[in-house]
């Protein structure tokens, strides 16, 4: 086989590879209350991420530090900006909160996380 056949086909192949390295995953870019942040009590958590996500299954949930739920409301994804998903709160007593996150892209590629903030 000649040079030039085997450029042809590793430029073939790596053509067949590109569409996979553009999937992405939708990482937070901005969090309010951010993480570590000492704050008053905040109406809403939200969350910026990289990529626009699934609304259908992205979340945002938020607990106290013991683990123990607070608030029944249900996220939601920003319909003029699907990057964008919020959890509005009830009024919050002093104390140190987890905000845990699921990201599902577009693409369907999935992660989670958590970070806590204090309410003082």
């Amino acid at each position: 086989m000649s040079t030039r056949s085997l450029r042809i086909i590793a430029a073939a192949a790596f053509a067949l590879l590109m569409p996979v390295v553009a999937l992405a995953h939708a990482h937070p870019k901005v969090m309010d209350p951010a993480p570590g942040a000492t704050v008053t009590a905040p109406k809403h958590v939200s969350i910026v991420f990289s990529e626009a996500l699934d609304p259908k299954f992205s979340s945002l949930h938020l607990t106290r530090q013991s683990g123990q739920a607070v608030g029944t409301t249900s996220s939601t994804v920003a319909a003029d900006d699907p990057k964008h998903m919020t959890l509005d709160l009830p009024m919050l007593s002093p104390g140190v909160y987890v905000v845990h996150w699921v990201s599902v892209a577009t693409d369907g590629h999935r992660l989670e996380g958590s970070y806590d903030f204090t309410v003082k």
